[in-house]
């Protein structure tokens, strides 16, 4: 089964795991809901289940290939606070209005440019809650950071990705939603 691009061993746990803890240390310590769009193959959101088994996870995929191996390896690796979701965000969004401002952290890695996935993760995140951006540096994406600045989010954090781990240029954002929106 196919999920990513990576096929390599050497490629999957640098490229893939490694590259998704390079995240870690910028999920604020009190998060308890977190949210995964766009989840694929799990990556970064099984990783974060695994070293912070405290974190109720969503993770939302429209592909119904992905999903049923992202149940398989909830069921392998007995993670009971993650919960696969079969759609698209938007449609979730509609779906469970409940869910609404309630997730704490929210991820979505390779999915669509990062001022239409940080659009598109605002409305789930309550107020104090951070979008974990993967980035590349970059003009354009200075330009998305000021849309998403416009409509509330603030910069909470950033780390350098080192190149042995992912692409070159790449950095991880943490997007914090303003308290007051």
């Amino acid at each position: 089964m196919n999920l990513t691009a990576l096929t390599r061993p050497d490629e999957i746990v640098r490229h893939g795991f490694l590259d998704a803890l390079a995240c870690a240390p910028l999920i604020p310590s009190g998060a308890r809901r977190a949210l995964d769009v766009g989840s694929g193959a799990g990556l970064p959101a099984i990783p974060f289940a695994i070293i912070r088994p405290s974190l109720d996870f969503t993770l939302i995929e429209v592909s119904r290939k992905k999903i049923s191996f992202l149940r398989h390896v909830v069921r392998l690796l007995a993670l009971p606070r993650v919960h696969p979701v079969l759609g698209r965000a938007e449609e979730f969004a509609e779906r469970e209005a409940d869910m609404a401002a309630t997730f704490d952290l929210a991820s979505a890695r390779a999915v669509a440019p990062l001022a239409k996935i940080g659009t598109l993760i605002f409305p789930f995140l309550r107020p104090g809650g951070v979008f974990l951006a993967q980035v590349r540096s970059g003009p354009e994406t200075d330009v998305a950071l000021g849309r998403l600045i416009a409509i509330g989010f603030e910069r909470a954090g950033e780390i350098e990705v080192p190149a042995w781990i992912g692409a070159p240029s790449r950095e991880i954002l943490a997007l914090r939603k303003s308290v007051g929106r």
